[in-house]
């Protein structure tokens, strides 16, 4: 019984990376009719009506007004991929939480460092660095550039940073890794966390997360990497951030920081 468990694995692997597609029946060939259905409750009526969400900030749409009204104007380009094709899937029997809601919060290797409790925030347009971390790191107010931008939160309220510091990070271990130049926005603000990765790194980062999992996948030279949270970790921080005293929370950022030079250099960072 273990050997064909085994056998399963292989073969769902070696589907994964694309190597028996021709021996697969694809699901979406069939007419509509055959297809498995849904056992949840099917909406009624016609729609009447639509609505569409309302997003403050920029993810690269610079400081001013006329700035993000251009990147408002800009054409969503859609180009061809070259690269080979890798699926990234989240096999049922693996770890799976389905009652816990906590935000997925990971590790990663930030310079020369292991820096635990980053939260993953897609509502994010900016990578952030608590200013105790970036003390940490060993990095001091030399290692900043200056930024007139400003963060803005969920219910409009203004944080000025106290500038950008681009840091090499990690995400996965050996030999499935990637390392990405990261443009972190340093704000000096009470945190459970150490840092948040935002929109624009998952982006780059090409991730697919699944909080149901509590895992975030991503395509490397090597296959697909994968960085898994600690649900106690989640649970500890959200139970830490509701004990702190309460000040502007960070969500949204008003530019992309992508101008910093990287400063960083060899830490020794704690928790």
């Amino acid at each position: 019984m273990e050997e064909c468990r085994d056998l399963q694995n292989q073969i769902e692997d070696l589907i994964r990376h694309g190597h028996l597609r021709r021996y697969i029946r694809d699901q979406y060939s069939l007419p509509d009719s055959q297809l498995p259905r849904d056992p949840s409750p099917q909406p009624k009526g016609l729609v009447e009506k639509q609505i569409d969400v309302i997003i403050g900030g920029s993810a690269s749409g610079g400081n001013s007004s006329s700035a993000c009204k251009a990147y408002a104007r800009t054409e969503v380009e859609k180009r061809p991929t070259h690269e080979e094709g890798l699926d990234i899937t989240f096999r049922s029997g693996s770890e799976e939480y389905p009652c816990h809601d906590d935000a997925l919060v990971i590790s990663i290797r930030m310079a020369n460092a292991h820096v635990k409790r980053v939260m993953i925030d897609t509502k994010s347009s900016a990578d952030i660095l608590y200013f105790d971390t970036f003390q940490k790191l060993g990095l001091t107010d030399k290692d900043l550039v200056t930024l007139t931008s400003t963060l803005t939160g969920f219910i409009g309220d203004f944080i000025s940073p106290m500038g950008a510091a681009t840091i090499p990070v990690t995400f996965g271990g050996e030999p499935r890794l990637k390392t990405l130049m990261v443009p972190f926005m340093v704000v000096k603000l009470s945190s459970a966390y150490n840092a948040i990765i935002g929109r624009s790194t998952l982006n780059r980062l090409k991730a697919v997360i699944s909080t149901y999992h509590r895992l975030m996948k991503f395509p490397t030279r090597a296959g697909v990497g994968e960085v898994r949270s600690d649900p106690r970790e989640s649970r500890q921080c959200y139970l830490m951030a509701t004990i702190v005293p309460k000040r502007p929370k960070v969500q949204t950022a008003a530019v992309d920081p992508r101008r910093p030079e990287d400063n960083a250099r060899d830490p020794n960072l704690a928790e």
